[in-house]
């Protein structure tokens, strides 16, 4: 070990503050963080532009008949992109649907201009499908470029570039404002997918050498061409067929499900909760204003008069934004530092089963606490830490599930999972809110019980993935791992 540390560079002696990295691993692991931070920053350069046409097309309320026609449309998606794994080696699939992409936001760039009736839909539905897809892809091509050794010890890094993206790319957006217009953020966008179609090809290039990516386009087109000859031929997998035919992905996919379901109802209790924060605070400024015979403030910021239904609903909604800015600050750095100093060391020390527990274990006692004393300063301090959690421990951990399986498993049930799936938890999310809405009265308390028994059932599922996880490690799984059993020792 000391003969390893001692050929490290400046850099990877740096890096390795944060995990554990080989030498010759800091410049590879550099340029998958910033290819991530690429795509992450991409995405939320995208988002303002979303917002801006959905609420001018027809409403946030619309949103929740949008999320179902994305899963629709995500099922025929993911199935079309296994075929295209089936025909494009790793570098050339990327380049294509990345391409495709950025093809897209030209597309909608110049719809844009032309004031074309229900765009903001259908470019809400598109960036739904665009933002998973794309995260989804580079994980897949991250579970191929590291092995289970490597991946284990690096992701964390390599996951802190796409945390640092999404907390960089709102500012980064708000700041190119200045400069362009809304729409013309598409253009920055798609030139950014640019820089990381080409960033891919210089990994791949780095990981694999150009021959054998030729050698496996050679053999890919090949295969393609002698199955397309031979008539009718087997039917093809696309990915959904992996959920049922092996134990281990099947588990993931509901453990991705079940935890979309759990996050986004709580949303909906931290959003309830903050809604009549909002509205109590806006009744004490008012009252307050009325009572002294002087404008309605908060601070140093005059609202003007305090019987105005307007000056109410401008009190509420600085409340409500001043709220969320500041949970989204606290998430997104307590997010980034779980990403640097414990991920790595979690997994280190204590595996993958420690990874998976720690963000149920945080959810049971935040949904606990908000069940027992449903108040806006126990849930805003549980929800930080669940969502900071939710962004590092978990997601990282769940990637580095796929390490130890095959390629086809890591390129085509990999955009199952994580994308199809999730979006499916978005959809029964929707349902359970309305059903705790509308024909039941749910209430605070209620839906933190219902969190409550999803955990617990989220604690099996864990558990179970972890057991299989060993199986895979230990050669017990070859038609996952793609490595033929171990030979068993004679008695």
């Amino acid at each position: 070990m000391n003969q390893v540390s001692s050929r490290r560079s400046p850099l990877e002696r740096f890096l390795g503050v944060f995990t554990e990295v080989h030498a010759g691993e800091g410049p590879l692991t550099l340029l998958m963080a910033f290819n991530v931070f690429l795509l992450l920053t991409s995405y939320y350069l995208i988002k303002p532009v979303r917002e801006a046409l959905i609420l001018s097309g027809g409403g946030a309320e619309a949103k929740a008949y949008l999320v179902g026609a994305m899963a629709v449309l995500l099922f025929f998606i993911v199935g079309a992109y296994a075929k295209l794994v089936s025909r494009y080696e790793r570098t050339r699939l990327i380049t294509v649907v990345t391409g495709g992409f950025i093809v897209c936001l030209v597309v909608f760039w110049a719809l844009s201009r032309m004031s074309v009736p229900y765009l903001g839909y259908a470019f809400f539905i598109w960036v739904g499908i665009f933002s998973v897809m794309v995260v989804a892809q580079f994980w897949s091509y991250a579970n191929d470029v590291y092995n289970n050794d490597a991946g284990k010890r690096l992701f964390p890094l390599v996951a802190f570039g796409g945390s640092f993206g999404a907390f960089a790319g709102a500012y980064i957006a708000t700041w190119l404002l200045r400069f362009i217009s809304v729409f013309e953020m598409l253009l920055v966008a798609g030139a950014i997918l640019g820089l990381c179609i080409v960033l891919t090809n210089v990994i791949s290039q780095r990981v694999w050498g150009k021959a054998a990516m030729e050698a496996r386009q050679r053999e890919l087109t090949a295969k393609a061409g002698r199955e397309d000859a031979s008539g009718p031929k087997q039917k093809e997998s696309l990915g959904f067929d992996m959920l049922f035919r092996y134990k281990y992905i099947g588990l993931i996919a509901l453990l991705v499900l079940l935890l979309n379901l759990v996050n986004t109802t709580g949303e909906y209790i931290l959003g309830s909760l903050v809604e009549d924060y909002g509205t109590a605070t806006a009744d004490e400024v008012i009252e307050a204003a009325i009572g002294s015979g002087t404008a309605a403030s908060i601070g140093d910021q005059d609202f003007g008069d305090p019987t105005s239904d307007e000056t109410r609903d401008e009190i509420e909604g600085n409340v409500i934004g001043r709220f969320y800015a500041s949970f989204f600050l606290w998430v997104n750095l307590l997010g980034m530092f779980l990403q640097l100093f414990v991920v790595g060391r979690l997994i280190k020390y204590f595996g993958i089963k420690a990874g998976l527990l720690w963000l149920p274990i945080i959810a049971l006692g935040t949904y606990a606490l908000i069940f027992a004393m449903p108040l806006i300063r126990f849930a805003r301090i549980g929800k930080t830490v669940e969502n900071a959690s939710d962004y590092s421990v978990n997601k990282t951990t769940i990637q580095m599930l796929f390490l130890p399986t095959t390629l086809e498993i890591k390129y085509k049930a990999k955009q199952v999972t994580d994308s199809f799936m999730q979006r499916i938890g978005d959809v029964g999310s929707a349902i359970i809110v309305f059903l705790g809405t509308v024909p039941f009265a749910f209430g605070i308390k209620g839906f933190a019980a219902l969190n409550l028994v999803f955990i617990l059932v989220w604690f099996v599922l864990v558990l179970m993935i972890v057991r299989e996880h060993a199986e895979i490690e230990k050669g017990n799984r070859p038609e996952v791992s793609g490595e033929p059993e171990p030979a068993k020792q004679p008695a």
